[in-house]
């Protein structure tokens, strides 16, 4: 995991115009410069990483359509034709010599029910394989605002958010980037990936870019978090 200066190529780049539109550079300033060309091509390697997660989607999306295209319904029809004949047997006074046959006749009726609750099953099974894949492709991305504008309510995820912001506390940056990067996580704009206990959590931001939690600073000059170690004055 490659750490950037800042959290996508956009700011990356400014940054990049900035050192190099600068009378004279420093010799530190040379290799900085080309650091900044790494961080853009770590974030466009990252951002195609998310790219093949989406591909991967969208292929496992198309079985789940074709194994819904296989499923088939039964003629409810006929239920509705035995159902005919049922009443015509009893209107006449429930013939015992037809007995048997009305008999069939109604599990006939029982037949086309239990294929129907078979189909039905089938439909919610690849509604529950819909759910499972959005929530893989998801993972512990928070996309509550996105999901309430879309249908009025958040989902929920795999972690709940209020549960992975306790255990982030120690790690979080002082104000006012504290504020700042918690609202990119809470909108869905960035998101920490998983870490292992007592490991510094590394900020994901949604284009590429990649900053431990701690070292998040932000730039109203350029309206971008940005690495403290960059002078920005």
């Amino acid at each position: 995991m490659r750490e950037t200066k800042l959290s996508d190529v956009c700011g990356t780049i400014d940054e990049l115009r900035r050192m190099l539109s600068s009378s004279c550079l420093k010799p530190h300033e040379t290799e900085e410069i080309r650091g900044l060309v790494q961080d853009a091509l770590y974030m466009i390697e990252r951002m195609e990483d998310r790219l093949r997660e989406y591909e991967r989607f969208r292929e496992r999306l198309k079985l789940i359509l074709e194994e819904a295209l296989k499923i088939k319904a039964p003629e409810t029809k006929k239920a509705e034709e035995s159902a005919e004949k049922i009443y015509k047997w009893i209107s006449r006074g429930m013939p015992k010599s037809r007995l048997e046959e009305i008999l069939e006749t109604a599990e006939e009726i029982r037949r086309i029910a239990g294929e129907l609750e078979s189909s039905l099953r089938a439909y919610k099974e690849r509604c529950l394989d819909l759910i499972e894949l959005y929530g893989k492709v998801k993972g512990l991305r928070d996309w509550g605002k996105d999901e309430k504008k879309r249908i009025g309510k958040p989902l929920p995820i795999l972690m709940p958010l209020e549960k992975i912001l306790e255990s982030i506390q120690e790690w979080l940056p002082p104000e006012p980037h504290r504020t700042k990067i918690l609202e990119f996580i809470k909108a869905g704009r960035a998101h920490l990936l998983p870490k292992k206990r007592r490991q510094q959590p590394i900020v994901q931001f949604e284009d590429g870019g990649s900053i431990p939690l701690r070292k998040v600073r932000y730039s109203e000059r350029i309206k971008n978090f940005i690495m403290p170690i960059i002078h920005l004055e």
